[in-house]
């Protein structure tokens, strides 16, 4: 594959950048890194976690316990050859218009920004660029005694977390040795505030007033089943909705599933 960007072509593509905070609460940024190239693709692992039931019955049978934090997988590549130009993209803020009330406050995000070509057209090598990604990304900081807390900002996508691990190959070297071509393969795992934890958590309480919409094959006990996790609240949904018969839902059809004590 050319090392030419390929998202340049698009009118050019926002440049993946990672910004530091020194809090998980994701208010005090420090830094900002802007990759040289962005990557061609990145992965997202997404993890369950079920504990065995312990009993007399033939048959295994597992009991869902938790979510697993999320992570992310990228392979970053650095090149001093300019064999192929990093393309026109730019290296400035995001369009976060799309993450509603959760979005972080940008007048908060650094403007100190490390840009990668910058870096590495000055040197004519990617040693010191590389350096300059680890500083931000995996370095134990002396203020707070732990390596920084990460939002990564591309086009879309945004994941905050900390580094897991990264993977350096050098590929290329200079007639001094200096490397001029080369591959971080880096993992994120998500690290999200409990704050902010308890707040995704709300979106799907029982405590807060829901809407749902019928669809085909749902009865209000089924409704109430997903909702509450309990069937036996149907009859209070039905009297909120003023529903003259709970059995005849049509399709379509909003209800709503108000906060509702069990007792």
């Amino acid at each position: 594959m050319a090392l030419k960007d390929i998202f340049s072509p698009l009118g050019g593509l926002e440049k993946l950048k990672i910004t530091a905070f020194s809090d998980v609460t994701y208010e005090t940024s420090t830094e900002t890194y802007v990759v040289m190239y962005n990557p061609t693709a990145y992965s997202q692992e997404v993890k369950n976690k079920w504990i065995p039931e312990e009993g007399l019955a033939d048959g295994a049978q597992t009991q869902f316990k938790s979510n697993q934090s999320d992570s992310a997988s990228f392979e970053f590549l650095f090149d001093a050859t300019l064999t192929s130009p990093p393309g026109n993209d730019v290296p400035g803020d995001v369009n976060l218009s799309y993450l509603g009330d959760s979005k972080p406050n940008l007048e908060k995000i650094s403007g100190n920004k490390a840009n990668a070509v910058d870096i590495i057209r000055e040197d004519k090598h990617v040693d010191r660029a590389i350096q300059k990604f680890l500083e931000i990304t995996q370095k134990v900081q002396s203020s707070t005694h732990s390596p920084n807390y990460l939002q990564i900002n591309w086009g879309a996508f945004q994941f905050r977390g900390v580094l897991e691990k990264a993977t350096i190959n050098y590929k290329l070297f200079n007639s001094s040795g200096l490397p001029i071509r080369a591959t971080v393969s880096a993992s994120f795992k998500q690290s999200i505030s409990r704050r902010e934890q308890a707040a995704e958590a709300g979106r799907t309480s029982p405590d807060l007033t829901h809407v749902r919409v019928v669809k085909a094959g749902d009865t209000l006990p089924v409704m109430c089943k997903r909702v509450y996790g309990s069937s036996e609240l149907y009859l209070e949904v039905a009297r909120v909705n003023k529903l003259k018969n709970f059995r005849k839902l049509e399709i379509g059809q909003e209800l709503f599933f108000p906060p509702i004590s069990k007792s």
